[in-house]
């Protein structure tokens, strides 16, 4: 948990970082915050430690350093950063741990939207909703999708700068490329994926859609706890897509769910203001070439005489 102190590192690490506490763990390692000995700067530290086997390095680790590698010559303001990566081997050359520094941000957004309070401006909803879509047009435009978009994946600092972050199953793509559908957390997975057909960058802009509804009315906008219930969910709010909609190659009939009408705008999107559904709607559209483009995103009515840039007033403070 937050906090906690764990077992010391590679004596080579620890001669240029110092270890302090962990800010988040998940499936591919554990995320400490560390100071760098040599300039007093502090990072995130990733921490991934596997056997060495025959296989080698797991994939989802090559993806996310060769991303990041390749996205921080760039030096997007909304990418997350990789300063460096370092490895170290132990056990007998049985075990590897490859540590990713990158940068420290203050909150995850499921973090900082489940803890701040609730009534958070319209425009700065409007000001973390513009990064999130420069972020991921950034990635579009290198021919990246990241396949993994959600709020413990979007981080956010006290001056309004949000960074696009977790590329473990990010991918590079092109129009022949083809994918495994088993990615991105279920409540921001489209249906594509739930049902198991062809995809592309367009999962992005669905995941955004729900993300954009999340940080206005602080709840998820579709929440199953399995595959079929999730596109239950979705259709039970979006109502059931048409037979001309219902996607080729589909594991699930239509024929499946019952027909549902589609909620009203006020039902369906709570607090937000109606450019802001406009723009959830358009992300949120069964067929994935209908969607917007996050480019096409951000020239909407909804990011008008909003800025991107860093704001001189802080975002509200955690309780």
């Amino acid at each position: 948990m937050a906090g906690e102190i764990v077992e010391p590192w590679d004596d080579n690490i620890h001669q240029m970082y110092k270890q302090e506490n962990v800010i988040g763990k998940g499936a591919y390692g554990v995320v400490y915050t560390v100071t760098h000995l040599p300039t007093g700067r502090k990072f995130a530290m990733k921490k991934m430690e596997m056997r060495v086997s025959e296989e080698g390095v797991p994939q989802s680790v090559i993806r996310e350093i060769s991303s990041l590698a390749v996205l921080g010559k760039k030096n997007h303001e909304n990418i997350n950063t990789l300063h460096e990566s370092l490895c170290s081997v132990s056990n007998n050359g049985t075990t590897l741990a490859i540590y990713m520094v990158m940068d420290k941000c203050d909150w995850d957004l499921y973090t900082f939207l489940r803890d701040i309070p609730r009534d958070m401006p319209d425009m700065q909803c409007r000001v973390i909703a513009m990064q999130i879509f420069r972020g991921v047009d950034f990635l579009h435009a290198n021919n990246i999708v990241h396949r993994d978009l959600k709020p413990q994946n979007v981080l956010i600092n006290k001056d309004q700068t949000v960074k696009i972050a977790d590329f473990g199953l990010s991918r590079t793509y092109s129009s022949q490329a083809s994918f495994t559908t088993t990615v991105v957390t279920l409540w921001y997975r489209s249906p594509e994926l739930l049902l198991q057909t062809s995809y592309n960058s367009a999962v992005d802009i669905w995941a955004i859609g729900c993300m954009l509804s999340e940080i206005y009315n602080r709840r998820p906008l579709f929440s199953g706890q399995t595959e079929a219930q999730q596109l239950a969910a979705t259709f039970t709010k979006l109502g059931l897509p048409s037979p001309a909609e219902w996607p080729r190659g589909a594991v699930i009939e239509r024929s499946t769910y019952p027909e549902h009408p589609r909620l009203p705008d006020n039902l369906l999107f709570g607090r937000m203001p109606q450019e802001g559904a406009d723009l959830a709607k358009w992300c949120l559209d069964y067929i994935p070439e209908r969607r917007c483009s996050a480019q096409r995103a951000l020239t909407t009515r909804f990011f008008n005489g909003v800025s991107h840039r860093a704001s001189s007033t802080p975002l509200r403070e955690v309780n």
